[in-house]
């Protein structure tokens, strides 16, 4: 990332990525005379022990089908819930009302926890949390990172259980990006800077690429790789409550290989961490820590 151009762009190099059949065996049967009994005596036996495998068979074929079955429902249990999940970000209800919603319209009490859950393990983002004072004056990275207190208000970093008082999540970008790079539809919309530079042909400002700071960055030998990511970063502080008692930061990205018609969308805007309150940041840098940081590691396109 050129810092030296306000944080607006960084480069992110990415390497190119790119039924059970149950049979059923019917047996076959023969008929012999009383005197033939003796001829086929070995046959008979022969074909008791068959008739007792194919019974097992069957057996491991039901328990097969039976375990098919309640997978394939749980498998439907998950996605309604994920499904409910994401109405729950689209407008914002509560966790009270998503886990009622889940008891009237399902057989099986799937809770918001349990959803979570699944989808933290299929997608493997979690995110990492970093001390910070409890007023919201620094965050324990950098040059704080060893401190007992801070060093704005001299207020303790642990509290009397020896757990830090305040955190601040923060989620991979690098994470995020892979699971978006690994999505054959997802990759081919990543693609967008690329051809809208390789198919431009006149001098008019329709896009962020046709501005001075990305045209300079260019010439500095960077977005080389078709795959190269631009990003735009904002911050800025709101208010969460009325009464306008706590006042919060959120750290916004935009990600521009996205066709503009697409890059706004909420779905698509990443954050990767949120700095809460009470109060604003004294030392912003030491929150910006753990971006920084990820964001060199993008740059320095050596992550698999």
């Amino acid at each position: 990332m050129d810092e030296s151009q306000g944080g607006n762009l960084n480069l992110v190099g990415l390497d190119e990525d790119n039924s059970i059949l149950l049979e059923d065996t019917e047996d076959e049967s023969f008929s012999y005379k009383e005197e033939d009994n003796e001829y086929y005596s070995d046959y008979d036996s022969e074909e008791d022990d068959s008739e007792e495998d194919n019974d097992e068979i069957d057996e491991e074929e039901i328990k097969d089908n039976e375990d098919m079955q309640t997978d394939d429902d749980h498998s439907k249990k998950i996605i309604e819930g994920l499904r409910l999940l994401h109405l729950k970000s689209l407008y914002n209800f509560t966790e009270t009302a998503y886990d009622n919603i889940m008891k009237i319209f399902t057989t099986d009490n799937l809770s918001l926890y349990k959803v979570k859950k699944y989808l933290k393990n299929v997608t493997e983002l979690e995110p990492t949390f970093y001390d910070m004072c409890d007023n919201s004056c620094i965050c324990y990275t950098g040059n704080y990172e060893s401190c007992q207190n801070c060093p704005m208000c001299d207020s303790s970093r642990l509290d009397g259980k020896g757990k830090a008082k305040k955190v601040m999540p923060y989620l991979s970008i690098k994470n995020r990006l892979k699971i978006q790079f690994n999505n054959v539809d997802r990759a081919k919309e990543l693609l967008y800077r690329h051809e809208y530079i390789a198919n431009k042909d006149d001098c008019d400002l329709d896009d962020i690429f046709d501005g001075n700071i990305y045209k300079e960055l260019s010439e500095e030998n960077l977005f080389i790789n078709k795959r190269d990511v631009a990003f735009i970063a904002s911050c800025d502080g709101y208010q969460i409550f009325k009464q306008k008692t706590d006042d919060c930061w959120l750290f916004l990205m935009i990600n521009n290989n996205l066709n503009p018609s697409l890059r706004v969308k909420k779905e698509n805007l990443l954050v990767p961490f949120l700095i809460p309150g009470p109060n604003q940041p004294k030392d912003f840098n030491t929150f910006l820590r753990p971006f920084i940081d990820e964001m060199k590691e993008l740059e320095s396109k050596y992550f698999i």
